[in-house]
């Protein structure tokens, strides 16, 4: 089911289906992903949950608008019924997210670092216009925290956090919900990146530490509804 949905969900984000397109029938992605109905309904679910897709029987299922996948209403929803695993799942990022970014200090080369400033550039830069497209804001923000773990020297981090953060793409659109969280975000962001630069371990993994802190706090509040002025993103 979560393979389902991920490769939904990334069909959308690359435009395959604009907002207001209609997603194929059950029988033909049951037929494309070789799976059985059961997975395509709860993967259907998951999307809807968050507000990407709206179901209207007899009709199929259609593509929302960027704004509608905000929908603090579906995504308690969501929330509850995922609580424990993405609490879970944001606790193990969070200290991989640390150890990256310690390593970063120690380990980086020229080009990886090269690499990671230009990622967290192309955030800010999003970050600054009045009129945010959130889906892209997500895009950028995995591609920065990869770009950390890609200055780490390993190979298996890199791997296991990207995996990590396509399994999070849910909590990471409401995380980037508003400017003022975005715009805290790229503060949190810009601190890392200041560390890792300056070769000192210690801080680069207490500013990771703090922004996944962040993270976790926001998503707890924003199951009571929307605070406006809440911290960063992923």
């Amino acid at each position: 089911m979560r393979q389902v949905r991920e490769q939904l969900l990334a069909a959308i984000e690359r435009g395959d289906y604009p907002p207001g397109s209609m997603l194929p029938s059950e029988r033909q992605l049951c037929e494309a992903f070789g799976v059985s109905r059961v997975s395509v309904r709860e993967a259907i679910s998951g999307l809807e949950a968050v507000g990407l897709v709206r179901v209207q029987h007899g009709r199929g299922v259609f593509v929302g608008s960027p704004a509608s996948s905000l929908s603090t209403g579906s995504f308690a929803k969501y929330f509850e019924a995922h609580r424990d695993e993405l609490l879970e799942l944001l606790k193990v990022r969070g200290a991989l997210d640390e150890l990256a970014a310690e390593e970063a200090a120690l380990h980086h080369n020229d080009e990886a670092l090269a690499r990671m400033v230009e990622a967290n550039e192309a955030f800010q830069r999003a970050t600054e216009g009045q009129d945010q497209d959130f889906e892209r804001l997500a895009t950028l923000d995995v591609a920065f925290h990869l770009s950390i773990a890609d200055c780490s020297g390993g190979q298996l981090l890199p791997t296991l956090l990207a995996k990590l953060n396509g399994m999070l793409g849910e909590s990471r659109r409401l995380t980037l919900a508003s400017r003022p969280r975005a715009l805290r975000s790229a503060k949190e962001h810009q601190r890392i990146v200041d560390a890792i630069c300056a070769g000192d371990a210690s801080a680069a993994r207490r500013a990771a530490a703090r922004h996944m802190g962040a993270i976790r706090e926001l998503l707890v509040k924003l199951r009571n509804g929307p605070s406006g002025n809440g911290s960063g993103s992923t």
